[in-house]
């Protein structure tokens, strides 16, 4: 820790986000974790923004202020983090446009954020893409997410055998598709 810390003192943003993230999760300390997330941000780190955003937009060891935890989520995003767009994405959720929300969870699940697949299967069988959807759900079944099962089988109840299946090719999970046809014909 002694040598972390000295890095961080001395400017390094890589040393600033793994000492925050390291106060945050294993210290509990989000404070502190807030203060070099501060640093790292401020010198232009795009983790270090997507990190204070985070605590910035669920009140961790600072107030809550969602104005400033959508500004830092903005440049971190725009920057190209990946996890950036995903929480970006979890802040505008309800508040802006689905197709502005479903991009930045697109662009957040091809860069493999696996916390984006879920939201973003959502999101589509909500706007009515259900073969997207289920691809999406197939991907977070493969993943280890386990919890968006139920709503896979039920979209896929909607849809055709070949709709399945050409979803469960978009995801390359096409055993897990031939397996979902299966499981729904029996509750069509």
């Amino acid at each position: 820790m002694a040598s972390l810390t000295a890095a961080a003192e001395s400017g390094d943003t890589g040393a600033q986000n793994v000492l925050g993230g390291i106060l945050l999760e294993h210290t509990g300390n989000p404070s502190d974790a807030a203060f070099w997330f501060g640093k790292a941000a401020a010198a232009g780190s795009p983790v270090g923004k997507r990190s204070l955003g985070h605590l910035l937009a669920d009140g961790l060891g600072v107030p809550q202020d969602l104005v400033e935890a959508e500004r830092v989520f903005k440049e971190a995003a725009d920057e190209g983090d990946a996890h950036a767009w995903f929480n970006l994405a979890r802040l505008w959720w309800g508040k802006r446009d689905p197709r502005t929300v479903a991009g930045l969870l697109r662009s957040a699940a091809e860069s493999r954020v696996e916390e984006a697949y879920g939201p973003l299967g959502d999101l589509l069988a909500a706007t009515g893409d259900g073969v997207e959807a289920l691809a999406w759900y197939f991907k977070s079944v493969h993943a280890g997410d386990a919890d968006v099962l139920h709503d896979a089988i039920t979209l896929a109840r909607g849809l055709s055998d070949e709709g399945i299946h050409c979803a469960g090719g978009m995801a390359s999970c096409v055993g897990e598709a031939e397996a979902m046809v299966k499981t729904v014909r029996k509750y069509r």
